[in-house]
Formats: C-alpha cells, structure tokens, sequence
C-alpha cells in the first residue's frame, strides 16, 4: 500500500504531464494552420458575445486597423481591412485666379467667407488625403502657406506645406473636385522639417499694368496711349535703383527707419515688352526679392510711374531710403501677382539626397504659362477696362508730393475730392461716376 503522501506526488505529475501534452498540441495546431496558407484573427470578447479586433503594429509606425463582421456566419469569409496610410511630409504647388474669393487664408469659424485655402481643403478630405478633424484643426497636419495674398489678389504659383496620405495620381483627383480657376500642379514629398514660408529664399512677383500709367502728366491720359521706345528705357533706367540692399521703411506701414527689419534685399527688377490685350497696351514689372514687407512692391511701383510721368523727381528714390519720411501712396492692388518661389538652400541640402525632389518645378513651366494666359491676365485686364482702377489711381497722383512729410502736414488731411473734380475735367472723364474714389482701406496683397 502507498502513503497518502506518495500519492499526492503522482497526482501532481499527472497533472503537469496533462497540461504539457495540451500546449504542445496548441502549438501543432497552430504550426499546421500556419503551413497551410490561413491567417488567423485574434479578438477580445466581451460579456455580450460581441467580438472586437485587436490593433496589430506593422513596421515604419504604420497602424493597420483588422475588424471582422460580428455577421460572419462562415469561417470562409473574408474579413474587411481598413488600412490607415502613413501621411507624409509634401510641398504642394498650386495657382490660382483670386477673382470672387476673400484671399487665400482659411479662417475655420469663418465659412461665410469663402477662401482659396477653404476650396483646397474640402478637396483634400473629398479624395481621403487628410482627415476631415485635420480640417477643421490644420495643425494637426502641419499646414503652411508659403506666401499670403489677399482679397481678389492671384498666384501664379504658391506652395503649401503638409502631412498627406499618399494616393495613387492625387494630382488629378484634387482637381476634379476644384473650379478651373484654381488648379494643383503637384506634389513633391519634403524633408520633416520643410516649412514653405520659413525655408523660402526668395519671392517673384509680377505687377501687370496699362503703358498709359507712364503718359507724360502734360498729356491727356487715355487709354488709347502707347509707350514708345524711350519712355520703356526710361522705366527700365529708373527700376534699376531698386536692385540691392536698402532700407524700405517708406515703402511700408508702421515701420521705422531705425528697424533692421526695413532693410530688404532686391535680387532685380525687369520690365517685359508692351504687349496688347483688348485694345489697351500692357507691360509687366517683374521684382525678385529675398522678402517684401505689406504695400512694398505697390509703393515701389508707384514712385517709378511718379517720376516717368514727371511728378516726382529722379533722385526720389535714393531719397526714400533715408531716414526722413517720404509722401509716396499705393499703386492699385489689381495687377499684383505672386508669380514664383525659390528654394535654393533646401534645394542644395536635399534636392539630390535620393529622397527628396528639387523645388524648382521646371517641369511645369509650361503649366504655370498656360494658366497664367487664361485666367490670370485675362481676368486683370478686364477688371482693369471695367472698373479703370489705374485712371482712379492716376487722378490721385497729382495731389501727392513724392517730398519729406512733417508732422500736422497738409496733404495728410486735405479735401481730395476738390482737387478730383479738377482732375476728372482735364482727364475728360464722362461723370464722376466713372473714376470713383478708391476706397483707402481696400484689401492689399501681402508681399512676403
């Protein structure tokens, strides 16, 4: 006979024996499942018999949701897989035609008002490229204007920075759900820290006007006026003063000669050829800088088609960079465009790292040239032919100086409408009506 505690010991054995045996043939089980080609799905239940996936991590952080249907009623159905895609960091280069839109900012508790930004937004959550809670909290996907313009005011091409999913020819499905006057041009995948305003190294802008801006004040100012060959080279002599390093505190508002900020650097200056559209002749005035400052290009503007015309002297420029405040008012904002971005430092760090694209876009010039043809100008010129905002501007001219303003000074306060009156009859204009005064607090385009 065996004692009671010899027999507890055997007891225990065959009870480690047993629970052994049963591991080992889990484990064959699940080796045989494995070889046969059946994935298996692992999931929770919880007290109701509802059965719930659980999350498995896949490389490169990317988080890969498995649910299974609680209506499965065979083994041999396949369950749904909703993948969530890695967003990647992207330049994404794009124009528009401001015509109808109250700027490019989005404002997210502002949807009476509608934006450029509010148009590209909705097509990126219509295509599943952002979340629509990234949308309504642009943070969340690290967005980036490169260079904002305001009301009415257009880009040739302007360069957002932001966190995307990647889809197949997103390009494409972006713009079947934008209007023709906005138009992506692609996307470039950029190093983490890319910021599109911080990393830009310079700025092109385009400024498109009448010739008639550079009538001689002597003359009638119509719109029937063609600049000849001398006057054009006057305007190219006088825009080159600009090229360089100087202090643009007249140029701007609320800055003073004494900020280092005021100082800003001009890459060039250039003026195209005159060209017709619709019976009026046009040039263009094209400035590069590394940054501009608000009313800068329209102020600079307007002093070169002061002195042309003869209401300013030549020497006015090399005077407004002194520390002395000069009367110098804006041109109209209609023919300003943000025309290019440059990125050349990025570009030299991680253009050719063989994970980074250049940022030059040369393979869309013909892109940008084509929209440029037929929304931008098309839209300037007529603007300008309908409401003559550069005659209203011209009118203006003759009550300002271009010379040092004093505090309590006359032309900071004078009645301009009498003077306008005077204007309008020795312009010719029909009625009052026709060159209304423009509005002092209009929307400005926000160079740099």
């Amino acid at each position: 006979m065996l004692s009671p505690s010899r027999c507890a010991s055997q007891t225990i054995m065959k009870a480690v024996a047993s629970s052994t045996l049963n591991h080992q043939s889990a484990a064959s089980a699940t080796i045989v499942e494995e070889m046969s080609g059946e994935k298996s799905i692992t999931t929770t239940t919880d007290d109701d018999g509802n059965t719930e996936p659980l999350k498995k991590k896949f490389k490169e952080d990317t988080s890969v949701e498995i649910p299974v249907s609680p209506v499965a009623t065979s083994s041999s159905e396949t369950p749904k897989r909703t993948e969530r895609l890695k967003k990647r960091k992207v330049a994404v280069l794009f124009g528009y035609c401001g015509a109808g839109y109250f700027g490019l900012q989005r404002n997210t508790k502002d949807r009476e008002h509608r934006t450029i930004e509010d148009e590209v937004v909705d097509a990126f959550v219509k295509v599943g490229a952002i979340p629509q809670e990234h949308a309504d909290d642009m943070s969340k996907m690290a967005f980036q204007r490169a260079a904002r313009t305001d009301k009415g005011v257009s880009a040739v091409a302007n360069l957002l920075s932001l966190k995307l999913s990647p889809i197949e020819n997103l390009t494409e499905k972006v713009n079947e759900h934008l209007p023709k006057q906005i138009r992506l041009y692609g996307f470039k995948r950029v190093a983490a820290s890319f910021n599109s305003k911080n990393n830009c190294d310079a700025r092109t802008y385009i400024y498109i006007l009448p010739t008639f801006a550079f009538c001689p004040i002597e003359e009638i100012t119509r719109e029937s006026y063609r600049a000849t060959p001398e006057i054009v080279q006057i305007v190219r002599d006088v825009i080159r003063e600009y090229v360089g390093t100087h202090n643009f505190h007249n140029f701007t508002s609320g800055k003073k000669f004494t900020d280092p900020s005021s100082k800003r650097y001009i890459h060039s200056v250039t003026l195209t050829d005159p060209y017709m559209r619709d019976n009026i002749e046009f040039t263009t005035i094209t400035i590069k800088g590394q940054s501009f400052m608000i009313h800068q290009i329209r102020k600079m503007v307007s002093l070169v088609i002061a002195i042309v015309r003869g209401v300013a002297s030549r020497d006015t420029i090399q005077l407004a960079y002194g520390a002395d405040k000069i009367d110098i008012p804006k041109a109209p904002p209609l023919g300003l465009v943000l025309d290019r971005l440059h990125y050349d430092r990025y570009d030299k760090k991680f253009g050719n790292d063989g994970h980074h694209e250049l940022l030059t876009w040369k393979e869309s010039e013909e892109t940008f040239t084509k929209f440029k043809e037929e929304y931008i100008i098309p839209y300037i010129v007529k603007k300008e032919i309908t409401d003559k905002s550069m005659l209203v501007y011209l009118e203006r001219l003759i009550v300002h100086s271009f010379s040092i303003l004093t505090d309590g000074d006359w032309r900071l306060t004078y009645p301009y409408q009498i003077i306008f009156q005077k204007v309008r009859r020795k312009m010719g204009a029909d009625s009052p009506s026709q060159l209304d005064d423009e509005d002092e607090d209009d929307d400005d385009a926000n160079e740099g």
